[in-house]
């Protein structure tokens, strides 16, 4: 808009010079014109004189050149002096002043009074000098840049109109873009919202299943509270922890780093995928350097871990292998879980982002949730296809 603005007001400046310059230099080529005429016919006049054995009464004087000059409707005078006589002025009375003070500077012509003054000094004969002065009326100039500066003014107050009418159309366009933008994000908040109210009742249905079974069961059987207990802890901490895991996607993690042991991180992996990976007929191996310690919050990095597994095995045909390596560089650990199962190539961009998933049953948080663990140690998770 603003560029618009300035373009229409350099194409209007620049028209109005340009028409200006025309005008005033078709004024000095009509002056000109007329100084060249008058040249011309004083040549004449003197080369007549010459031949001539005696000069007529009509050719004493330059009389007979006004005659010549009135069929110019635009010329207010003409003067022709020699030394300090005047040979010829049509000028009227009035402006008798005004010649006695023309400066030099006529000769590149300049306006005075309502007229166009042009002058030039010549040599028409052996000592004889002439002073050559015309003046034309600038009002017909000024009319015709008047009434040109009209219709200029009319087509700038248009384009001022169309483009006026534009700012105003993209400014309601884009209000209606950032309301429908507006929209589009309330629709995909409650779209989030709704699949993560999916997500928490179907997370939190078994955990209450077995506690309000297991809460039964002990009013039945009280006798049986120390080996029913652990159970319920066990389902309230599971509770407890997809409570916090859902409120870290919200709020950021919190990690509490301390040093240990990467064999315990193991060995507590081991305890609860191995039987998963034996029931589904799959073979899981560990693969530590001896005596490596790691600092880092082990129960986000198990939590991270862990979902690394459980996705391994759930895209791991029957009798496959996975495999959980852990790889020393000189300045950072690796854990490195790797499965034989397929997965097409285009999807692998996408599977670290929340709500991604391939599963009809997942919700994928569990990628996702890797990736804020790591990126909050300020670690760096990838995924490779291999043949």
């Amino acid at each position: 808009m603003i560029l618009g603005l300035g373009v229409l007001f350099l194409s209007f400046g620049a028209e109005i010079w340009l028409l200006h310059r025309t005008l005033a230099d078709h004024q000095y080529f009509e002056a000109e014109r007329a100084l060249n005429l008058i040249e011309g016919r004083l040549q004449g006049y003197l080369e007549l004189l010459q031949v001539l054995p005696e000069v007529p009464p009509y050719l004493e004087n330059l009389s007979w050149l006004t005659d010549e000059l009135q069929g110019d409707p635009g010329l207010v005078g003409v003067l022709v002096q020699e030394k300090e006589t005047w040979l010829l002025n049509t000028f009227p009375s009035d402006w008798r002043e005004k010649l006695l003070q023309v400066s030099k500077r006529c000769s590149q012509g300049y306006e005075i009074q309502g007229a166009f003054l042009l002058c030039r000094e010549t040599s028409l004969a052996p000592n004889r000098t002439f002073f050559l002065l015309v003046g034309f009326d600038t009002h017909f100039k000024a009319l015709l840049f008047k009434e040109a500066l009209f219709y200029s003014s009319l087509v700038f107050l248009g384009g001022m109109l169309i483009l006026g009418g534009l700012g105003l159309y993209l400014q309601k366009w884009q209000r209606e873009r950032e309301s429908w933008q507006e929209r589009l994000a309330s629709w995909e908040k409650l779209a989030t919202l709704g699949r993560l109210a999916a997500m928490i009742a179907h997370e939190v249905r078994n955990p209450l299943h077995t506690l309000a079974m297991g809460l039964q069961y002990l009013k039945e059987n009280p006798q049986e509270a120390s080996e029913l207990l652990p159970t319920l802890e066990e389902e309230i901490k599971r509770l407890s922890d997809l409570t916090q895991e859902l409120l870290s996607l919200d709020r950021g993690l919190e990690l509490q780093e301390k040093t240990f042991p990467v064999e315990d991180l193991l060995s507590a992996l081991k305890l609860r995928f191995i039987p998963k990976a034996e029931a589904q007929g799959l073979s899981l191996n560990f693969e530590a350097p001896e005596g490596t310690v790691l600092k880092a919050d082990p129960r986000w990095l198990y939590r991270a871990l862990s979902n690394l597994l459980q996705n391994a095995l759930e895209h791991t045909p029957p009798g496959g292998e996975v495999s959980v390596k852990v790889l020393l560089h000189p300045k950072s650990l690796v854990f490195q879980v790797c499965n034989p199962g397929t997965l097409p190539p285009d999807i692998v961009p996408k599977l670290f982002e929340p709500f991604f998933t391939t599963r009809k049953e997942g919700f994928g948080l569990g990628l996702y949730l890797v990736k804020n663990v790591d990126e909050a140690d300020e670690g760096e998770v990838s995924s490779q296809l291999t043949e």
